[in-house]
């Protein structure tokens, strides 16, 4: 009788195991499933936001397109209103920022002494208004022509840890700039507002528009009626309680993307 009960017991015993190991498989294929419908669902609003982004994009590139200059647009300042809109029942809101109030950082590449005198004077009033700590102007604008000289090769990079090379090439983005010897994090945050990085040495400022810092050291100059012209959009759309961000470097007078990345646009 005692051997019979221990049976049962034995029996009852491989029966919860087998019932609790069915639980736990079905929970786990359960949360298997959620997980893969967060990603697909996940997948889907990114790609879809993105492909509304793209639609703005062109919407903005047409309009950029038959305007001769930023004087053509709808406000006199750098940086436009927050323009909402929606489609599709994707919220959007679009910024966009004229690159002729920034000094572009690519007209350093092989720049002669009174083109890095501009880019030196900028550093030094950067650093006196900001009240931040920044490298000395005129050793960071050698530093920069140095950076994007494909003829050097700056040792000073190839003793840091880990070991480096400069860029040997023109900055795609203007955050390339924390890359150069005696750049800091800090320096970076309050130079950001003033700098870019768009194709070609040259840098037309805005005289109108810009910023008064920009306007006393460029004053002589003045973007000419054959001046590039780039602008920088940043597009965000929120869909499904999240949001994607786009930001594209324009190419406005020609109707071309320069650059896009899926990512909130530099400072």
């Amino acid at each position: 009788m005692t051997s019979h009960r221990g049976q049962q017991g034995v029996a009852l015993i491989t029966a919860l195991l087998v019932m609790a190991l069915a639980v736990v498989a079905a929970v786990g294929m359960a949360m298997r499933g959620q997980a893969d419908i967060r990603r697909t669902s996940a997948v889907f609003e990114r790609d879809f936001s993105r492909q509304v982004a793209l639609g703005a994009e062109n919407m903005v590139l047409q309009l950029l397109e038959r305007a001769k200059g930023p004087e053509d647009l709808l406000w006199d300042t750098c940086r436009s209103p927050v323009l909402p809109f929606e489609v599709d029942g994707v919220r959007l809101e679009a910024t966009l920022d004229d690159m002729r109030c920034r000094y572009n950082l690519n007209a350093l590449a092989g720049a002669d002494e009174t083109e890095q005198g501009y880019f030196a004077r900028l550093v030094d009033q950067v650093g006196q208004e900001s009240g931040v700590r920044m490298p000395a102007g005129a050793q960071l604008a050698m530093a920069v022509s140095d950076w994007m000289n494909p003829e050097t090769d700056d040792p000073v990079y190839r003793l840091e840890t880990p070991v480096r090379v400069s860029g040997n090439r023109p900055m795609v983005v203007a955050s390339e700039l924390n890359s150069v010897s005696g750049m800091t994090a800090e320096a970076w945050q309050a130079l950001a507002p003033f700098v870019t990085a768009y194709p070609g040495t040259a840098s037309p400022i805005d005289l109108e528009r810009s910023h008064e810092l920009m306007q006393e050291i460029f004053a002589d100059r003045a973007a000419g009626e054959n001046a590039p012209w780039y602008m920088r959009l940043q597009v965000m759309a929120e869909f499904a309680e999240r949001r994607f961000y786009q930001c594209t470097l324009l190419d406005a007078p020609n109707g071309k993307v320069v650059i896009r990345e899926q990512t909130a646009c530099e400072p």
